[in-house]
């Protein structure tokens, strides 16, 4: 039986990646580890971090820079980059002010919409390419 996912997420930088998950989506940062095993407890962003963990309600979220990723994973090698063929859920108390926080660069992959299942959701890039779907509930599911 599964009792948790998490997701831990290749990234190219650290800094600007923590300012996105935690400063545009409000992830906090529960702690970060240098690449001298250093914690960092409650974490902020900082230069020297190679891996971060942060809290999303229940959930976590993991950032690792590619490099520290590499030396950790024998299931990487050097030709592997951000990247998946996956997307990102996010349900979030309210959508449009996320939407207002989103940097001007931030690819938008679908913009804001009331879908018909009754989520407003916007498609975007984060600064590593993943794509991430960001929902609010607005109106009721379909009908089962």
């Amino acid at each position: 039986m599964i009792n948790s996912v998490t997701i831990n997420l290749m990234v190219t930088d650290m800094v600007r990646s923590l300012r996105f998950y935690h400063e545009v989506l409000g992830a906090p940062i529960a702690f970060t580890v240098d690449a001298e095993q250093n914690t960092e407890m409650p974490g902020e962003i900082s230069e020297r971090a190679v891996f971060a963990s942060l809290r999303a309600g229940d959930s976590e979220i993991m950032l690792q820079e590619r490099s520290n990723l590499l030396a950790d994973s024998p299931a990487f090698d050097a030709a592997v980059t951000p990247g998946a063929s996956a997307t990102l859920y996010f349900r979030v108390e309210n959508v449009d002010d996320i939407v207002a926080n989103l940097p001007s660069e931030t690819p938008v992959v679908k913009p804001v919409e009331t879908t018909w299942y009754g989520m407003r959701e916007i498609w975007v890039r984060d600064p590593d390419g993943y794509v991430l779907t960001i929902g609010t509930p607005d109106g009721p599911p379909p009908a089962v």
